[in-house]
């Protein structure tokens, strides 16, 4: 699998990383499975590292998964989600994910990995 997430309770974070191709299915399959998962926390950071992904375009699933983060997802985390991107996701894509990260609270998009560390530890840990 292409993407996968990590819960660290003693660092108090939650990873997620997407790299290579993935599928907007394979996304969908994995923020249900988090917030199935029983180590799950909602006061938990996210770090979402996207660097080296590329979706594979499918409109009728990304709304559906649109859908799933805004109304599904991020209501049930409480802190703070930094999500991080390069120039391996089409426009498109950037696109819209900057426009969905724009429609939750406590959810920034960076360009860089240590960026991203630092806001949320100036966030979630001072």
């Amino acid at each position: 699998m292409n993407c996968g997430y990590h819960i660290n309770q003693d660092d108090g974070l939650v990873t997620i990383t997407g790299n290579k191709n993935v599928e907007i299915a394979e996304a969908f399959d994995l923020g249900e499975a988090l917030l199935q998962d029983p180590s799950f926390d909602e006061q938990l950071p996210h770090l979402v590292d996207l660097r080296g992904l590329r979706l594979t375009p499918n409109p009728h699933s990304a709304a559906a998964f649109r859908t799933f983060v805004l109304e599904t997802y991020r209501p049930q985390v409480k802190s703070s989600i930094a999500i991080v991107v390069d120039d391996s996701l089409d426009r498109l894509s950037l696109a819209g994910l900057y426009h969905m990260s724009c429609s939750m609270d406590k959810t920034e998009v960076f360009d860089q990995y240590d960026q991203a560390l630092k806001w949320l530890m100036r966030r979630e840990f001072a």
